[in-house]
């Protein structure tokens, strides 16, 4: 009984091998389309996420909603690449700020945009902090890539380092440490 008990476990076995064979491997991941939206922002919550930053309760009246990453839909023709990046930290009368550098470029984006559609999904960056980049077309309309779209491979930092810079600011984002903090209690 034992016999017939192991001979029919090996032929479920064979036949599980056997069926599996004739599949085909499992497609890579696709990648979904991206949510447009008209106010592409170095402070939208997912792109202060990913950079490792939270923005300070006092500027939440300027953050926009999150918005859904993925490549652009068929027929959004960027014109500018939104770039966000960790900055500089900046002082004011309220202390030092952590920033976040917005920086606008232009150029040829083709290469950009073919890496990034001929692409499968990035692994993860892990621990290190990557840009996030927007595709922004003529009008004003824009795409968020996804998240680890800047680690995918050296072809992404190169079609970004061949764009021109047209305008780079720095926004506020966190009070590291408050001027107050400096000041000997009373």
């Amino acid at each position: 009984m034992q016999a017939a008990g192991r001979a029919a476990v090996a032929a479920v076995v064979v036949a599980l091998a056997i069926a599996g064979c004739g599949q085909d491997a499992p497609s890579p991941a696709r990648v979904a389309t991206a949510e447009v939206r008209s106010d592409a922002s170095c402070l939208d919550p997912d792109v202060l996420d990913a950079l490792g930053l939270e923005l300070d309760p006092s500027l939440r009246a300027d953050q926009p909603a999150a918005t859904t990453r993925g490549l652009p839909p068929v027929g959004f023709v960027a014109d500018t690449v939104l770039l966000c990046d960790r900055g500089e930290t900046l002082r004011d009368s309220a202390g030092r700020w952590w920033a976040v550098t917005a920086t606008l470029l232009e150029g040829d984006l083709d290469p950009l945009v073919g890496v990034m559609t001929g692409t499968t999904p990035a692994a993860a960056c892990g621990t290190a902090i990557a840009p996030q980049v927007w595709l922004v077309d003529a009008m004003g309309a824009a795409v968020l890539l996804p998240r680890d779209a800047t680690c995918a491979d050296d072809d992404v930092a190169a079609a970004l380092a061949d764009l021109a810079v047209v305008d780079r600011m720095e926004h506020p984002v966190a009070l590291a440490q408050s001027v107050n903090a400096d000041a000997p209690a009373p």
